[in-house]
């Protein structure tokens, strides 16, 4: 969730860009959440889950689980 609707927006344009398998970037169920959806990769470390938090991170966001 990000503090701000142009924040969420920032960080959907961006975080759909990232290299993952089957990456989904959309909007939420308000406009200050961004859905993301990837398949981790098989057999080897997948980094994508640290790299999309830290980026959420700098842009204002942070993960909402409910």
């Amino acid at each position: 969730m990000f503090d701000t609707e142009p924040d969420a927006y920032r960080f959907l344009n961006t975080a759909k860009h990232f290299a993952a398998k089957d990456l989904i970037v959309k909007r939420g169920r308000t406009s200050q959440h961004v859905l993301i959806r990837y398949r981790y990769a098989d057999g080897e470390f997948d980094d994508t889950a640290a790299k999309l938090d830290d980026l959420a991170r700098e842009m204002g966001g942070e993960e909402f689980s409910g």
